[in-house]
């Protein structure tokens, strides 16, 4: 194994394997020349999309893609809320799917964009920490979930593993144990755990490198200043089109929306419509945004008015 080789993990069921496809391409259009081993795990096989992700990826000659399927064990009874699916825990198992001879892994969720140069993003020193993250700005969780004080909560879409440590340390028990014990009570099992079990043993990530829709369409109190956010935006390495702000949705008004429609056009996937880019919802999100306030008060559970 090359040591500079970045070893990529990624968790997709079938449905969404069209926007793996898109961050894939834009994480390796945006890193000519760097050599990547991309593990993709799949919970219910991929069927046909697998095959249009492999023609996807064919045109990057530096890179190398591995399938795998998994489930987690039934038997472990992990919690499932009603948005998620098992799939949320396969990246648990990352020590499974490399070889002993890699320990340094980076997780990436799917519905992310990758608009830069991620070299300083896998050579960044973790100090010894087992993983390193990005924080969700102003986030109430530590708190909630009974966390010290002083210890951000990160979001675990892009999560940079030291799976040496991962492995030595018994990690993945630690986070299953503690998941099947308090699960049932967390909001994000996965997310909430992985927080709880390692809030001490991060290490904290520039914001870049994880920027999630808040910084986009607030919806709570980051605690930054504008000028602050807005650095954030300008520098931007990674978009993350986490919550309700899916670009895959035509009643999306993510700014960055453009980005992943930019990438999908170099995909198998190109020419997608979303599903709900009907005559009736071209009118509804044209329209919407003339109505006065009151008006749009009224009409939006008529009209099912999403964000906008």
């Amino acid at each position: 194994m090359s040591e500079d080789q970045i070893n990529v993990l990624a968790c997709a069921n079938r449905a969404y394997m069209q926007h793996l496809g898109v961050m894939l391409t834009s994480l390796l259009s945006n890193n000519p020349g760097r050599p990547f081993h991309i593990v993709v795990v799949t919970g219910n096989g991929a069927d046909g999309e697998g095959e249009k992700l492999r023609a996807t990826l064919a045109r990057f000659p530096g890179a190398r893609l591995s399938m795998r399927g998994f489930k987690p064990d039934p038997t472990l009874d992990l919690p499932t809320p009603a948005s998620y699916t098992a799939d949320i825990y396969t990246r648990l198992w990352v020590q499974d799917f490399f070889g002993p001879e890699v320990d340094r892994v980076l997780y990436l969720d799917c519905d992310m964009v990758v608009v830069g140069d991620i070299g300083a993003l896998w050579s960044e020193d973790l100090g010894g920490k087992l993983l390193g993250a990005v924080d969700i700005p102003g986030a109430t969780r530590p708190a909630e979930l009974g966390m010290p004080q002083g210890y951000g909560y990160f979001n675990s879409g892009l999560l940079l593993f030291d799976l040496a440590r991962w492995r030595g340390d018994g990690a993945l028990q630690r986070v299953l144990d503690l998941i099947r014990a308090r699960g049932p009570s967390f909001a994000d099992p996965d997310q909430d755990a992985l927080n709880l079990c390692f809030y001490a043993d991060r290490r904290a990530l520039d914001y870049k490198w994880n920027v999630t829709t808040p910084f986009y369409k607030p919806s709570h109190d980051l605690r930054l200043s504008p000028a602050e956010v807005e650095a954030v935006q300008r520098e931007a390495r990674i978009i993350h089109f986490n919550g309700i702000s899916r670009p895959w949705s035509y009643h999306s008004r993510h700014p960055r929306k453009p980005d992943y429609y930019r990438y999908l056009e170099q995909t198998e996937w190109r020419g997608f419509q979303p599903s709900d880019r009907t005559p009736f919802d071209m009118a509804r999100k044209h329209i919407g945004p003339l109505l006065p306030k009151p008006a749009k008060r009224w009409l939006r559970p008529l009209l099912g008015m999403g964000e906008g």
